[in-house]
């Protein structure tokens, strides 16, 4: 027989058969099998091959009394793994007197006094059998837990992560083995320390506050600093949580894990951001990048002053709603050769004002991580000054064309010119006052006067006159130009306005070179309002000046620049210039007026370059056009 068996065994020890027959007898609704020896030492023989459910021996056997067999049983270490069979005593009462109190202290379970009846037997077997289960159950459920607890245990000292419990207290209570690795300290000597002490100084207010409200219930995440031995110290994230028991807060549980070099990457991270990010905002060129459906998702700083637009007011939004859709078309245009490397390109581009300019720009791929495309990158400089700079250095040559050809043509055209005028008013002196072929020769004169004059602008832009500089009040110059026009103002219908700051300084200029500035710019401004309108010329004192054409392209000259100035403005309300004609209106000989030389805003020109000074012209047709002057004062 083997314990394998679904029977219940018991082993009886004793020399008289006729108990062993009674148990056989009370026992056979107990589903239990009966093994009987009536020696002590080949009981405890059986006991290792039959693993007993229940040891029953009379204390008097054939070979050993009951205390020297319960005694061997109890603590001879080959019956270690079975003392948890229960093991009973049968005797007469004056034995059990005598004994008992020696056997219960080895372990005895229980003994039963001769003589007894069936059913005390019956009660016994009974209840012993019963206990003997409770006591198996209980005995595995204790292995069970001791199998957990050590797996549990195992599983805490060997994970990755700090693991602490805290007492009510905030005291540490049980803390894993990662504690040593992570702070260098021994854990022995921190069990029993406040929590709060291993947080770094600066990390404990925040610390202790999530510390409080985990006491008050609520699980907590945070990070802090620790305390290291030997100056070393870790980032950890801390999870704390609270341990209730009975409605309770007892305790708290926590797990901490190592995130210092997490934080040291997202800090290289962040720093690298920082660093690219900086660059690309002080670059002075504009970078717009789009999505693959057209979305802008970022514009820096070069290129909201470029545009006019804020980052903020336009990422998200199509790029279409913030530039002109075949402004847009040509920007994403894909190059002619796939493949190749970005390629530069200029266009003109209508940013917030409504105002164009000329850009330059390369368009590129944005690629991720995958080398997929994720959008398109256009990066765009302002070139607006450089074609600038290009119409002046055209317009230089043409000056120096006109310069050589001036002195060519001085005295083969003039001395022509007066040798046919001389001869057509002698001719007219010969003919009769009432000769018809005298309508021809006053023709002539006046076509030559007319050539004469035109000449006598062409030199005088060709070739001006260094300015004859004094100080003169602004005022006193306008004064005497509107005394010559006024009269055609009033026909005209054209009203007229000034507004000049009190403060302005007397300036440094040629009286007569500047009242040609004025009226040929009045001149223009009247022609343009052939239906009436208003003239206004106003000046003010001005820090330093917003750049002009001349500015521009002629720094070095330009000596007066860093101080400060007078701005002149003379603005209409006439009919306005074409925004493609303003680059052109300062060329020689370019004039939009049938009978017009085209001389006039050229010679205004090279009258305000002599004088350092600026020339600006805004203009929007149908709004008027305002021409602005800046003149430093010298100061």
């Amino acid at each position: 027989m083997n314990s394998a068996s679904n029977k219940k065994i018991i082993l009886h020890i004793d020399p008289d058969p006729r108990i062993t027959n009674l148990l056989k007898k009370v026992s056979m609704h107990y589903h239990t099998h009966i093994v009987r020896v009536s020696s002590g030492q080949e009981g405890l023989y059986l006991i290792k091959e039959i693993q007993p459910h229940l040891i029953i021996s009379e204390f008097h056997t054939t070979d050993l009394d009951g205390r020297s067999l319960l005694h061997k049983f109890m603590n001879d270490i080959e019956f270690g793994e079975y003392r948890h069979i229960p093991f009973l005593f049968l005797s007469d009462q004056e034995t059990r007197t005598k004994y008992s109190k020696i056997c219960f202290d080895l372990g005895l379970m229980g003994w039963f006094s001769k003589p007894f009846s069936d059913r005390e037997l019956g009660e016994i077997l009974e209840n012993f059998i019963m206990a003997n289960e409770i006591n198996r159950k209980n005995r595995n459920l204790r292995q069970e837990v001791k199998r957990s607890e050590y797996r549990y245990r195992d599983l805490l000292e060997n994970v990755n992560d700090f693991i602490f419990r805290l007492d009510d207290k905030g005291r540490f209570s049980d803390l894993n083995n990662r504690f040593h690795s992570l702070t260098g300290w021994e854990k022995d000597k921190w069990l029993g320390e406040k929590f709060l002490s291993l947080i770094d100084p600066a990390d404990r207010p925040s610390a202790s506050e999530h510390y409080q409200m985990a006491y008050q219930g609520r699980a907590r995440i945070f990070e802090a600093k620790i305390l290291g031995n030997s100056n070393r110290s870790s980032m950890l994230s801390f999870n704390i949580s609270p341990i209730i028991e009975r409605g309770k807060i007892v305790g708290s549980i926590g797990i901490a894990r190592d995130v210092t070099e997490q934080k040291k990457m997202e800090r290289e991270i962040l720093d690298l951001k920082n660093f690219n990010e900086s660059i690309i905002q002080s670059m002075e060129a504009g970078l717009l990048t789009t999505d693959l459906e057209g979305h802008i998702t970022s514009l820096n700083a070069g290129g909201e002053k470029i545009l006019g637009w804020k980052a903020r007011s336009v990422i998200g939004k199509q790029i279409k709603s913030v530039l002109k859709p075949e402004e847009v078309a040509f920007l994403l245009s894909k190059s002619p050769l796939p493949g190749t490397l970005p390629y530069s390109r200029e266009t003109e581009l209508t940013i917030k004002t409504g105002k164009k300019i000329a850009i330059g720009f390369t368009t590129t791929n944005r690629i991720n991580n995958q080398r997929k495309k994720v959008g398109t990158i256009i990066s765009f400089r302002d070139i607006s000054q450089l074609k600038q700079m290009q119409s002046e250095v055209i317009r230089m040559d043409r000056l120096a064309s006109l310069g050589v050809l001036a002195s060519g043509i001085a005295h083969e055209i003039k001395n022509p010119l007066a040798g046919i005028k001389t001869m057509a008013q002698a001719c007219d002196e010969e003919f009769d006052e009432n000769d018809p072929r005298r309508e021809y020769l006053t023709r002539i004169v006046r076509q030559v006067n007319r050539l004469d004059d035109l000449l006598k602008t062409f030199f005088a832009y060709a070739r001006p006159k260094p300015p004859n500089r004094k100080q003169h009040q602004l005022s006193e110059i306008l004064r005497e130009v509107i005394t010559l026009v006024s009269k055609r103002l009033t026909n005209s219908g054209i009203t007229y306005h000034e507004n000049f700051h009190p403060d302005i300084p007397k300036l440094m200029i040629d009286s007569q070179q500047f009242q040609q500035v004025f009226l040929n710019l009045i001149l223009n401004a009247v022609e343009a309002m052939p239906s009436g309108g208003t003239l206004t010329i106003s000046a003010n004192r001005i820090g330093k000046s917003e750049k002009g054409i001349i500015q521009r392209n002629n720094k070095s000259k330009n000596k007066f620049m860093n101080g400060s100035h007078v701005e002149i403005i003379v603005s209409d309300t006439g009919t306005g210039i074409d925004y493609d004609k303003l680059e052109t209106i300062f060329d020689p000989f370019f004039t939009t007026k049938s009978n017009g030389t085209g001389l006039g805003l050229s010679i205004v020109y090279r009258i305000v370059e002599e004088h350092q000074g600026d020339i600006r012209v805004e203009s929007r047709i149908g709004s008027g056009t305002s021409f602005k002057i800046t003149l430093p004062t010298g100061d």
